[in-house]
């Protein structure tokens, strides 16, 4: 572990700031005018009401979009808060800015966007990733598959234009873009703290 870097906190704390997240996304959910003044808006980002590019990850559009989302960001979430607080924290602080910004450069017909998805799965990588290097390691052949199958996903969506798993929206199309951003979120966020993961025992 280099001297900059703060020793992980003791494991088994409360994941509280994975708790917040999702409260505030099911908040949303219940808050139409929180949803709207929230939502990633192109437009109104330009403009300059630039919290968009963080909140809109928050802000759901159905029950199966908040619920899918949610599935897989408690649990990994959890997990990677608990097993470090301070890597967890920073990047649900920097990821939502990340994804958004690629969003505005690499995709300006995109008018709207709005979930959890591309932090749950940068979320997923980034756990799966400090996994595979713990001392001592978890079963590698797990972490592996869940690397595996979070690129199968990224594939099947890319080339068919559908979400898995979320449905009943067919007016609003699937942007894999924001799941390859919260990836590549995650992949530099473990790049940065690889050395405290070596570290981080069960």
């Amino acid at each position: 572990m280099s001297p900059t870097e703060p020793a992980p906190a003791a494991q088994g704390s409360f994941p509280w700031a994975t708790a917040v997240l999702a409260g505030a996304a099911v908040a949303l959910f219940f808050w139409p005018a929180g949803s709207a003044a929230c939502i990633y808006e192109r437009e109104a980002i330009l403009r300059g009401q630039w919290w968009r590019a963080w909140s809109g990850h928050l802000v759901h559009f159905g029950p199966s979009h908040l619920f899918w989302n949610l599935m897989v960001f408690l649990p990994a979430g959890g997990w990677l808060e608990r097993l470090r607080p301070g890597v967890a924290r920073l990047f649900y602080l920097t990821a939502p800015l990340a994804i958004s910004t690629l969003l505005l450069l690499a995709d300006p017909t995109l008018g709207r966007y709005a979930g959890l998805s591309g932090i749950a799965t940068g979320v997923l990588v980034l756990l799966a990733c400090g996994q595979l290097q713990r001392t001592p390691a978890e079963p590698r052949w797990f972490w592996i598959a869940v690397l595996a199958l979070v690129g199968v996903k990224l594939g099947a969506e890319r080339f068919t234009g559908t979400p898995l798993f979320v449905s009943g929206f067919q007016d609003i199309r699937d942007v894999p873009l924001a799941h390859v951003g919260g990836a590549a979120a995650a992949i530099a966020g473990w790049w940065l703290s690889r050395r405290g993961w070596a570290a981080c025992h069960r």
